[in-house]
């Protein structure tokens, strides 16, 4: 008989915290559970468990869809020193972009999120896009101008 159990730490060859495995009623029973690796999972437990997660997810890409829509509803402008052909000196990074972000929308951007290859070393508009959760991506514009 196959017992579900929720696995408290990681374990080795059966899977990772928090994963939900079936394993046979003596490993549960005689290893698992006593030695505090596990805790057994009834069907109900496991059913609400994973409506939870939908829930969870639902208001993530709820959440996402708004930010999107404040970023791109704005331009952010960064005024920058520039020498001969609209060079600007030093250059704009992801993490001057998070910090502006922070500043100007009040949204938390991790900088690893934003998609930016190169830091923005011209003056003009650039389109930044920015990583907001799976297949959610938000176009932000930059403004780059000379001070």
């Amino acid at each position: 008989m196959k017992y579900k159990v929720r696995l408290l730490s990681n374990v080795k060859g059966l899977g990772n915290a928090k994963s939900i495995v079936p394993v046979s009623r003596g490993y549960a029973l005689n290893y698992l559970i006593p030695n505090g690796l596990a805790v057994r999972v009834s069907d109900e437990f496991e059913e609400t468990s994973k409506l939870r997660e939908t829930d969870v997810e639902s208001k993530r890409r709820i959440q996402a869809e708004k930010d999107k829509n404040i970023i791109e509803s704005k331009t952010l402008v960064f005024r920058a020193k520039s020498g001969e052909g609209d060079k600007i000196f030093g250059s704009i990074t992801s993490a001057d972009i998070s910090d502006k972000i922070k500043s100007v929308f009040v949204l938390e951007v991790d900088k690893k999120k934003i998609d930016l290859p190169n830091p923005i070393k011209r003056i003009g508009t650039h389109i930044v896009p920015i990583k907001l959760y799976k297949n959610i991506q938000a176009n932000l514009t930059v403004e780059v101008e000379k001070e």
